[in-house]
């Protein structure tokens, strides 16, 4: 999206709100609800903090998986050798001693005599 799109989104979104459309959305909501009014803010209001209550508690529980995540690969014991080795030598050494014990315990193919 460009730049010039985003400035003409910005623009109508902020003239759907100028002060004469919320002065005729409060006059359809005295209309509409009349003496209910304050009793729909209230419920407004008790669900929006609950949402935002919901919202915090969420993102506190993965802000807390992630941190219980780093730190397992933080604390990972660096004397076990990895799966997978970053390309040292050292690195190469062992998935070459790797390779010849498995070369060694499979058995050898014989072919059948005829």
């Amino acid at each position: 999206m460009s730049t010039f799109a985003i400035e003409i989104d910005s623009a109508i979104f902020l003239g759907l709100f100028d002060v004469g459309s919320m002065f005729v959305i409060a006059l359809l909501a005295v209309l509409l609800f009349g003496g209910d009014l304050p009793k729909m803010g209230r419920k407004f209001g008790k669900i929006y903090s609950e949402f935002q209550r919901n919202v915090g508690a969420f993102k506190s529980e993965v802000s807390s998986v992630v941190n219980d995540i780093t730190s397992e690969i933080n604390d990972v014991d660096p004397s076990k050798p990895a799966a997978r080795s970053s390309g040292t030598s050292s690195g190469k050494k062992a998935a070459s001693q790797d390779e010849d014990e498995i070369e060694a315990s499979a058995p050898k193919f014989e072919p059948p005599k005829k």
